[in-house]
């Protein structure tokens, strides 16, 4: 019997990569060594750190450091390298974009994300917000641009066809924001992280299916990509690739390997050839009518529930038994 081979090529933004796996924006890519590291172990592109716009100082060095660094990694590193930018003014965004493109980054990763406490800051400005600054990317520099998402827009499904029209190459899904927990020792804060694992990439997993058909740009998964099961999930709904991060700092950059490994051997029990051929199999039919999705979602999810019934002897506290059972 001949062994199983298979196919884990794909492309993003226009880039061919050699695997899905991505190395997705972490503290990791302040370090040229670990960059090479990462490259020596099989990762097909990175995100650097993003560069943040400090309009209070008229010359940062921070701006400066960012751009030595982004060309030194290109030029020690065989792989692309895709640069990540916030900005807070539509002159920084534009600004800052062409020196990041003059510096030689592969792509850009627009890493916006406007978190309004206002009360009279409506949906539709935080909207035109977001296309104001990439349409002034767009207009600066000629490198792809791909969008990093919040989950959190009214119409997600609108913004994401407006920021297509916007002419970016590729949705990141999603943004990820660190929700800080109070510390009682110190009654105030806590200086706590905590990393994504694999329950929270349901989220981007069905966005991306539902995205698939009706949005003709790469879309890339980000959040709790943790098992090869996790990669070919993604590239099944529709996923371009996947963007991994909390796993590779928990377990190291070896890691990557395992991971490679992991999504080979998962493909091999689907009996899985090639990821370009299987991209966007779970992908939503949008021939249904609308509401159609939803409701057999909601149907699907409940036929596995189980419902508590409480103890049947009367004692409180008493053993408890769960029954399966469908819900209607």
């Amino acid at each position: 019997m001949k062994p199983f081979t298979c196919d884990i090529s794909t492309s993003y933004l226009g880039i061919p990569l050699r695997s899905p796996l991505v190395i997705g924006a972490s503290p990791l890519s302040k370090n040229i060594e670990s960059l090479q590291e990462l490259e020596a172990v099989g990762a097909p592109a990175v995100v650097l750190h993003s560069l943040f716009e400090e309009p209070w100082q008229p010359d940062p060095d921070n701006v400066r450091d960012y751009m030595r660094h982004l060309t030194l990694a290109r030029s020690r590193l065989g792989i692309p390298v895709i640069a990540s930018l916030n900005a807070t003014t539509v002159k920084g965004w534009a600004d800052l974009a062409k020196l990041i493109e003059t510096a030689g980054a592969s792509a850009l990763e627009l890493n916006i994300y406007q978190m309004s406490i206002s009360t009279t800051t409506s949906s539709a400005q935080i909207e035109a917000n977001y296309l104001e600054a990439v349409q002034a990317v767009m207009a600066a520099v000629k490198i792809p641009v791909s969008v990093k998402m919040p989950p959190t827009f009214t119409n997600l499904a609108y913004m994401a066809k407006k920021l297509e029209e916007a002419g970016v190459k590729g949705l990141v899904l999603f943004n990820r924001f660190y929700q800080p927990d109070f510390d009682l020792n110190v009654m105030g804060i806590g200086k706590s992280l905590r990393l994504s694992n694999s329950t929270e990439n349901r989220l981007p997993r069905r966005w991306i299916s539902i995205l698939f058909r009706p949005i003709r740009i790469d879309l890339i998964a980000n959040t709790g990509i943790r098992e090869g099961d996790d990669v070919l999930k993604m590239i099944l709904s529709g996923a371009a690739a996947t963007q991994i991060c909390a796993v590779i700092l928990q377990r190291g950059i070896s890691w990557v390997k395992s991971l490679e490994s992991e999504l080979k051997q998962v493909m091999e029990n689907c009996k899985i050839i090639s990821l370009k051929e299987a991209r966007g199999q779970f992908a939503h039919d949008y021939s249904h009518e609308a509401g159609v999705i939803e409701r057999e979602e909601y149907q699907t999810a409940l036929q596995g529930y189980y419902r508590f019934r409480p103890p049947t002897d009367g004692a409180a506290g008493g053993p408890r038994d769960f029954e399966k059972s469908e819900v209607e």
